[in-house]
């Protein structure tokens, strides 16, 4: 499995590898390790190989603390904000 990212706001500004995602030896359960250039919602793209191919994309919110959910503008839908 591979995994890369590319930063929703800003479609195809960042160069960021995709890296080869390592197994744990916890069945189902890898790790891999993005340099992402800056905070924000990023899309990571998982491609998996093999006899079944597919791929993921989980947009997630980076920043100082970590990877959360994305961030919702206002006005969103499910922001809670009213039109």
């Amino acid at each position: 499995m591979t995994v890369g990212a590319d930063m929703r706001s800003m479609p195809m500004a960042h160069n960021v590898k995709p890296v080869t995602a390592k197994a744990t030896g916890t069945p189902g359960e890898y790790h891999a390790r993005l340099t992402l250039e800056m905070y924000g919602d990023w899309a990571l793209q998982l491609k998996i190989g093999g006899p079944i191919r597919d791929q993921l994309v989980e947009v997630r919110n980076f920043d100082e603390k970590g990877s959360r959910p994305p961030r919702r503008k206002a006005g969103a839908p499910g922001s809670g904000h009213k039109h």
